[in-house]
């Protein structure tokens, strides 16, 4: 079996930083790994090593999104308009997403009430398909490009507003509907209840991705779109298994396993230093010290692993490699640059 693991987080998203956070961490199968492997650093955002995974030009699901929601979407153009909280520190104002939200029916219906009065004349509809997934719709393209929610989450929305040519127009838009869901009295409600305000919508997905295709012959992953888009591939799909061992059997007898495993993601997105350690260290125990163990045993024919980030790599692992002891083991805090 040639498995491609894919797992966001594990390199820390701030490269000035991260040797630091990743100092002491015994990860000494995924040291093994990165030491005896082919190391190729390969710097991307999640949505690019998304768009590769599945061969599409882009991550742009907005359209068809809104279409499986039950919306109607001809002769309009859309957009995903997500919920999520903004939280202003001193210089930088970073966006945490829905998942911390808990956002009910009433709520959304008001804010997106709301949104819909003071944006009926730039011809833009927002439509809450469900409480926490909504939608924009207007009567063009907009003209602008948009940072999909996967590479902003726990990043300064600052430095990925939106650009091109209409970027400064969809900007003063994103401005107004900020301004106008800070007052509203749902917020007021909220915050009254020591609950985050619903104080932005994060705009993306518009535009043309092309047909999803995959080389694989299983994909295991929780998040969304991998499993729509390895549907639409064809590929046979499945939530992602617990450990190593969960994914032996669940492989079935596949030469070419693609696996999605986020467990140290929201603690890196979040800047959850302890968190995120205590991931790695049970990715270790899960994970990388069985993956190792299958490639001595011959049981598994190549490992690929990758990650993403500034710092993001791909290590190659084959069972001859894992007997090449002149190569030294390499700690995950070296692959990050010092002070």
């Amino acid at each position: 079996m040639q498995l491609s693991l894919f797992v966001p987080g594990l390199a820390w998203p701030d490269p000035h930083t991260a040797a630091e956070v990743a100092r002491g961490l015994e990860l000494p199968a995924l040291s093994t790994l990165l030491g005896r492997g082919a190391l190729d650093p390969t710097p991307a955002t999640f949505s690019e090593l998304t768009a590769i995974a599945f061969g599409l030009r882009a991550i742009a699901p907005a359209r068809r999104a809104a279409e499986a929601a039950g919306l109607a979407v001809s002769g309009r153009s859309w957009l995903l308009a997500e919920p999520g909280h903004l939280r202003i520190d001193r210089d930088r104002a970073t966006l945490a997403d829905v998942g911390i939200l808990a956002i009910d029916r009433a709520e959304a219906d008001a804010l997106v009430a709301a949104l819909n009065a003071h944006f009926a004349e730039d011809g833009l509809v927002f439509h809450a398909a469900e409480s926490g997934r909504w939608f924009v719709s207007m009567p063009e393209a907009s003209g602008a490009t948009f940072t999909p929610l996967d590479d902003v989450v726990g990043e300064d929305v600052n430095a990925h507003l939106p650009g091109g040519d209409a970027g400064l127009k969809w900007s003063r838009f994103l401005n107004e509907l900020q301004m106008l869901l800070y007052t509203h009295p749902v917020n007021d409600a909220r915050e009254e209840r020591g609950e985050p305000a619903v104080n932005t919508v994060w705009l993306w997905g518009e535009g043309d991705e092309g047909e999803p295709s995959s080389r694989a012959g299983l994909v295991l992953a929780d998040h969304p779109l991998w499993q729509d888009y390895a549907r639409r591939a064809g590929v046979r799909v499945d939530a992602a298994p617990f450990d190593y061992a969960a994914l032996a059997e669940a492989a079935g007898g596949a030469d070419r396993v693609l696996v999605m495993v986020d467990a140290a993601q929201a603690a890196a997105q979040y800047r959850d230093v302890y968190g995120w350690r205590e991931a790695l260290e049970a990715l270790e125990e899960r994970w990388f010290a069985p993956l190792l163990a299958a490639l001595r045993a011959r049981r598994l024919g190549e490992l690929n692993l990758v990650c993403h980030g500034d710092a993001g790599f791909t290590a190659t692992v084959t069972p001859l490699s894992t007997w090449k002891a002149w190569r030294r083991p390499r700690a995950l805090a070296t692959l990050f640059p010092s002070d």
